[in-house]
């Protein structure tokens, strides 16, 4: 585990926002109760990644749960990120036995005690909504790399996040029609999907500069065959996450190509010509 923490706690000014609106609303103690669950919510997944040794640049606490801004520069095993993941939701498991505890304090009251599990079991809820960015949404995009090229998996996640996001409003303008908060929750999740849709090229870059420059070896195997034509971009969408890669090209003899040599070649710039059959 690194010795040194993660560097940065920031809030997002949605957050603030929400603060701003419950203080001055005289809601001071949801204010601090939603503060504290999502802080110790994002704490969760910060300290998990440092056990593995993952270098956690940055915590954004955001009013649903939060964001722990790994490099991505390295990849990550599957094992790891599910535990990363779990971790801020189990939090919330345990943080109800704190509220009651706290009921032998006397600043801490019944009313205190039921906002605290109300904001808790929500946080929890919401959270495991299979929608990015939430930690349900990265948890089911962490199974779809398991199946899926990642550009593929990477698309699949957006597009389900899309259409889920679309049934929560539905629910959201049917029970909640004038709730500000839940409608500034969708308008932002809305706005993150459409962000990380366009950076989904450089995202790509990313990994690939991963694959190219990896250390360990994986023990799962994939192996491509593609025609002499296909383009070196065409065949980057074919890899998988945490995966060795075997490039064949068809009706040929030649031995197969290695993904990762094959990246390195790209970002070193030393590939000729466009295409798998140019490769030498």
């Amino acid at each position: 585990m690194n010795s040194h923490r993660f560097s940065k706690i920031s809030i997002h000014p949605l957050f603030w926002l929400m603060i701003a609106a419950g203080i001055l609303t005289g809601h001071l103690w949801e204010t601090v109760i939603a503060f504290t669950v999502v802080f110790i919510h994002e704490l969760g997944h910060a300290l998990v990644a440092q056990w593995f040794g993952w270098d956690v640049t940055e915590i954004e606490l955001l009013p649903f749960g939060g964001v722990a801004k790994i490099d991505s520069h390295n990849e990550h095993p599957f094992h790891e990120e599910c535990l990363v993941l779990i971790a801020g939701p189990l939090q919330n498991l345990w943080l109800p036995l704190l509220s009651f505890g706290l009921l032998n304090f006397s600043f801490w009251g019944e009313a205190q005690h039921q906002i605290f599990l109300a904001q808790n079991n929500a946080l929890l809820l919401f959270n495991l909504l299979p929608i990015w960015p939430l930690d349900g949404g990265r948890l089911l995009h962490v199974f779809l790399d398991m199946v899926y090229p990642y550009k593929s998996a990477y698309k699949r996640v957006l597009y389900f996040s899309t259409a889920a996001l679309f049934v929560f409003g539905l629910l959201v303008c049917w029970h909640y029609p004038f709730s500000v908060n839940l409608w500034m929750v969708v308008i932002f999740i809305l706005f993150a999907i459409y962000k990380e849709r366009r950076l989904l090229p450089l995202r790509l870059l990313r990994f690939l500069l991963a694959v190219s420059s990896r250390k360990n070896v994986y023990p799962r195997f994939k192996n491509l065959t593609v025609t002499k034509g296909t383009t070196f971009a065409e065949i980057f969408t074919l890899f998988y996450r945490n995966a060795e890669h075997h490039i064949r090209i068809k009706d040929r003899n030649d031995p197969p190509i290695d993904g990762k040599r094959l990246a390195n070649a790209y970002f070193n710039g030393t590939l000729e010509g466009d295409t798998i059959g140019d490769y030498r």
